[in-house]
């Protein structure tokens, strides 16, 4: 089981109202977050993850947020949920909702 899915199990348990109010809670441009080449490749063998989650993008499903961290530069580096970015990304969703962490 990844850290990723692990995560998301314990995020869903949470309360609505965690989830509502969580202070650094943002939408994101997609085109903001970084993710290495070396990344991408390793996460092409879950192609079959991403696409159910692109398909729940497309659906307007509700997402678990990601959590990103800021880059020294610009941007976000993602450190949980790398599969979602992606699906978002190929669904063409044009920005995400994260939790933004230091």
């Amino acid at each position: 089981m990844s850290k990723s899915f692990k995560h998301s199990r314990e995020f869903d348990r949470r309360s609505e109202s965690f989830d509502e109010d969580c202070e650094n809670v943002v939408v994101v441009n997609l085109d903001d977050i970084y993710m290495p080449e070396r990344t991408l490749n390793k996460l092409a063998r879950d192609h079959g993850q991403i696409e159910r989650l692109r398909q729940d993008y497309e659906s307007g499903r509700h997402m678990v947020r990601v959590v990103l961290r800021p880059r020294p530069g610009g941007g976000y580096n993602v450190e949980d949920g790398r599969h979602r970015v992606v699906a978002a990304k190929l669904a063409r969703a044009g920005v995400i909702e994260a939790v933004i962490i230091a």
